[in-house]
């Protein structure tokens, strides 16, 4: 399959979330389960560190660039699988 297709699915899957008003209830689960599991807190401390080191000289896509691998990978394996869950869940519901 197509990058060009897969981009578009994904657009399709998005929108029938937001029109569906999912994606907003998705979207607060994983913002709470970030927050409990101290996501936030990694986040913000690796931000800190990096500008205290670098600030001066950092642009903030410089410091997003930054931060955002490794923030992915500060994601907990069960938040990931959680919410991959819900998402299969409400797409169930449609494909069925």
């Amino acid at each position: 399959m197509a990058e060009k297709d897969l981009d578009q699915i994904k657009a399709q899957i998005q929108d029938y979330l937001i029109s569906s008003g999912n994606y907003e209830i998705i979207n607060k689960q994983l913002k709470l389960q970030l927050y409990e599991s101290g996501w936030f807190d990694q986040v913000t401390q690796l931000a800190s560190k990096e500008l205290q080191e670098n600030g001066k000289e950092m642009t903030f896509e410089e410091l997003f660039a930054f931060v955002r691998p490794k923030a992915e990978k500060f994601v907990p394996e069960q938040v990931k699988s959680d919410i991959l869950e819900k998402i299969q869940d409400y797409l169930e519901d449609v494909v069925q």
